[in-house]
């Protein structure tokens, strides 16, 4: 099997990205792979997600994907007054446009492919992956670190439906940790359910956010080394090491590639990233960020 995946398309954060997305499809035509996976973080904006999935749409494999933190931001005060969250974006939206575009989406309908079983899932952050010394349970991380302000603060709204109850006006946020709690709870079962099924010889997991800090490294900042808690879940990769048909977890968000071998499993990591200021030529863009990999199954094996 034939496995072509990428990341961080961001395509809502310059021309560059917007324009690159064809060249992309059009690479992907030539190298044909059996499945094509998107590990998150294509645009806030519905209509970009639209247009990125759209280039794809006629390529003759199978389609995957998996939503970054910044695709589920509901950028409007007034419509998470409303009670308009990041859940709809997640289970609701996201999911239409995928399916309006050829996609799968693997955190709500995991799926087998030649006997791979492919779940996914955003994956989000307790603040455990990447946090430097004292307790991350008393310092304000949520609110800045330096003088730049994490944009999920405003824009990513895990409602609690309790405020649903009350009086005054909402929303009223679950926690960062809650949530990934919820998140690994839910791949955990996929992942059960697809290691039940004998046919499935290997799982192959999409992530946005990376579970492990091996994949993190030392982030180069153009001000110096800067704290970045909001990266992932150690217990996301805890939860993946336990089930042994997990062979491969692809994930995305830092921006910077990767491809490392952890406790027998391979871990990837393939973005496009901010593109603003890059002076490479796109070609050599897109063959940097378009990565293949090769799952054999025991039929790809010549017989003696």
């Amino acid at each position: 099997m034939k496995l072509a995946y990428i990341s961080d398309l961001h395509v809502d954060i310059s021309q560059r990205n917007w324009e690159l997305v064809p060249q992309i499809a059009e690479v992907l035509r030539i190298i044909h792979p059996d499945v094509f996976l998107i590990c998150g973080d294509v645009s806030p904006e519905l209509g970009d997600m639209e247009y990125a999935l759209d280039c794809f749409s006629s390529l003759e494999c199978h389609k995957l994907f998996v939503p970054g933190n910044q695709d589920i931001w509901v950028m409007s005060e007034r419509m998470q007054e409303e009670g308009h969250d990041s859940y709809e974006k997640y289970y609701f939206y996201i999911p239409e446009v995928c399916r309006r575009n050829g996609f799968t989406p693997i955190w709500m309908e995991p799926v087998i492919i030649q006997k791979v079983g492919f779940a996914g899932s955003i994956g989000w952050y307790d603040f455990t992956l990447n946090h430097r010394d004292g307790d991350p349970e008393t310092e304000d991380i949520r609110k800045s670190f330096e003088d730049e302000i994490w944009n999920d603060l405003k824009w990513a709204c895990w409602s609690d439906i309790s405020y649903l109850t009350e009086s005054e006006p909402g929303p009223y946020r679950r926690s960062d940790r809650e949530v990934s709690r919820e998140f690994i709870n839910r791949l955990d079962q996929d992942i059960k359910s697809l290691s039940g099924n004998q046919e499935v010889r290997e799982i192959v997991v999409g992530l946005h956010h990376p579970p492990y800090s091996q994949l993190v490294g030392h982030l180069d900042h153009p001000q110096g080394d800067l704290y970045f808690p909001f990266l992932g879940s150690e217990e996301m990769g805890k939860m993946l090491m336990r089930h042994p048909k997990v062979n491969t977890v692809i994930c995305g968000h830092i921006h910077e590639k990767r491809d490392i071998m952890l406790g027998g499993k391979r871990m990837l990591c393939s973005p496009v990233g901010y593109l603003s200021y890059q002076r490479r030529k796109d070609m050599s863009i897109v063959e940097d960020s378009l990565s293949v990999i090769y799952l054999f199954d025991e039929d790809d094996w010549l017989k003696t």
